[in-house]
């Protein structure tokens, strides 16, 4: 019994873990993005994206971090790309 309970949080760690991964790299498309376009639109939509993919990343790494056996390979939304958050 202990040891399908100890599977099942190893898979939902992994699982976190991917999804952070993903997150990560959706956030590192979002500033490419960001970068290259250059409507006023597009420039907030972009800033918008950014800052909701910062915050469910900001999540998934305390979540991640709160699991047993974490990986510290990971940082903080805000300092990717040199990142900071966006200002209202």
């Amino acid at each position: 019994m202990a040891k399908r309970r100890e599977n099942t949080h190893d898979s939902a760690r992994v699982q976190l873990q991917r999804e952070l991964h993903a997150t990560g790299q959706a956030l590192r498309e979002a500033y490419d993005k960001f970068n290259y376009v250059s409507e006023p639109e597009l420039v907030e939509a972009s800033v918008y994206e950014i800052s909701a993919l910062k915050a469910r990343y900001s999540y998934l790494l305390r979540q991640v971090k709160e699991s047993d056996a974490a990986p510290t390979a990971y940082v903080a939304a805000g300092a990717m790309k040199g990142g900071r958050t966006c200002q209202s």
